[in-house]
């Protein structure tokens, strides 16, 4: 129990209703300053509440195209939107709190502070954890999404938009759909046998392509003009490594800052709880 704290308790209430005076912001008074830079930096944290949610809502409208083929974005986004939210609450609480010199908003600020710092080192790590097991990941998830691609329409949606969007095809090359694939395979009876998706076809400006543009070109001698034959995995793994950099940078950048909020919030809280109970103390021997 601090020398404050234990005062406060021995104190009887002089004039239980009378209120102690608000410091006024732009005073030159040390506990003035220190008033105007944690409202100042709660205000900031605002900003960077809002930034950090729109970010994650960014990444998270991106990653639903791709969310059949590979979800590891979804942790990291989904935790940078809780923190983005809390972090933008806590702001209030911590412009409030100083404006108003409460120490129970003071105290949600400092606690949540903290927590919301831990937190977001944490998506850092995850972000950057994901990052280094991708090739391992990507090698073993994509194959199955090949696989699915006439059985899932999502999975096709997914693909056909990677495919589309990198003029690519397949996991390793056009190949895949043969091998993986029953209804691409050379055996098959189907119409797309020894063929690919129209999304590995080449697009050319102003040309419409066919559903069945890429239906049995494997082996014809046209076949490198008419598809990609390129495999899409290191597309894929690039596109996944650039918005978990995003996630994880953010992250971590805007934690470092939240040391000095932690600082100064504590600080000035102690100063509120000793103003107060001089307050109290002065009012007492009147």
């Amino acid at each position: 129990m601090t020398g404050s704290e234990g005062m406060q308790k021995m104190l009887p209430e002089a004039y239980p209703k009378r209120k102690h005076p608000l410091h006024p912001l732009c005073a030159r008074t040390a506990f003035s300053c220190n008033k105007l830079f944690l409202f100042i930096y709660a205000l900031l944290f605002l900003f960077v509440g809002i930034i950090l949610i729109a970010i994650g809502v960014l990444v998270e409208l991106h990653r639903d195209r791709i969310e059949p083929v590979n979800n590891r974005l979804a942790v990291p986004t989904a935790l940078l939107i809780v923190v983005g939210l809390v972090i933008t609450f806590n702001s209030l609480c911590g412009m409030v709190g100083a404006i108003l010199e409460k120490p129970i908003l003071l105290k949600v600020f400092l606690v949540t502070t903290v927590i919301c710092f831990l937190v977001q080192i944490a998506i850092g790590i995850i972000a950057f954890i994901y990052r280094e097991q991708l090739p391992y990941m990507v090698s073993s998830q994509f194959m199955f999404a090949v696989r699915g691609y006439t059985k899932d329409g999502d999975v096709q949606v997914a693909l056909d938009w990677l495919q589309n969007r990198y003029q690519c095809c397949g996991f390793s090359s056009y190949e895949d759909y043969q091998r993986e694939n029953e209804d691409y395979s050379c055996s098959s009876s189907k119409p797309q046998a020894c063929g690919v998706p129209k999304s590995c076809c080449i697009q050319r400006d102003g040309v419409t392509l066919p559903e069945d543009c890429g239906y049995g070109v494997t082996g014809n001698a046209t076949m490198f003009d008419l598809i990609n034959t390129e495999g899409c995995t290191d597309a894929l793994i690039q596109w996944l490594m650039e918005h978990l950099d995003l996630v994880g940078a953010i992250a971590l950048g805007f934690a470092i800052p939240q040391i000095f909020g932690i600082l100064l919030s504590y600080y000035f809280l102690r100063k509120v709880k000793e103003y107060r109970v001089w307050f109290r103390v002065d009012n007492f021997r009147t």
